[in-house]
């Protein structure tokens, strides 16, 4: 079985906003919201979204939907993962996990089977998705993190294990991987990308 959990507890200080980035509304919907919708369109079978004390509002609204919640923390990605990864390897060590930010709102179905359909042909437990830097000049976008040419997405695949796993690094050229929405400038770009389809 394989699940998805949307990482929902940062601060989203890059954008200054009033309140929480994964309630951002893009086109009347909550940011999260165009997530959720896209994980439900692929082959996932079960849905979890991870909030922080930084994220009440978020948390709030999902638990309102009935969405199944773990609360982290909200010191950093990496010891929210530890906790999310003990939290799942008490229950199924064996559970794969594929977790996405929940400020990519453009990452369809489809692309999220793509991806899974390339890490099930993988002989490692890990895979971090990554996207060609070309994709970020091509869209005047600002990566937030750069790795001999390519950019990690936002979308990685672990299994419940809370310890270091060997991983596939897989390139994909999608702008839908690229756009974090991370600063106004992205916004721009996403509604530009918005309106065209």
């Amino acid at each position: 079985m394989v699940t998805a959990v949307i990482m929902a507890g940062g601060k989203g200080t890059r954008l200054k906003l009033n309140g929480e980035k994964p309630l951002l509304k893009l086109k009347d919907r909550p940011m999260i919201d165009w997530v959720i919708q896209n994980l439900k369109k692929s082959s996932i079978e079960k849905l979890v979204v991870a909030t922080s004390k930084h994220t009440p509002q978020t948390h709030k609204y999902l638990e309102n939907r009935g969405m199944e919640i773990i609360k982290t923390p909200g010191n950093g990605y990496l010891e929210d993962l530890k906790i999310i990864l003990s939290y799942f390897e008490a229950k199924d060590p064996s559970e794969v996990l594929l977790f996405i930010s929940s400020d990519l709102p453009m990452v369809k179905g489809e692309i999220i089977d793509e991806i899974l359909s390339r890490y099930h042909e993988s002989h490692l437990p890990a895979m971090c998705v990554a996207v060609p830097l070309e994709i970020f000049n091509k869209y005047d976008l600002k990566p937030s993190f750069v790795w001999e040419g390519i950019v990690p997405s936002g979308v990685n695949i672990l299994r419940s294990l809370n310890k270091i796993q060997d991983e596939e690094v897989i390139l994909v050229p999608k702008i839908e991987l690229a756009l974090n929405i991370n600063t106004c400038h992205d916004i721009k770009v996403l509604e530009r990308l918005l309106v065209i389809e």
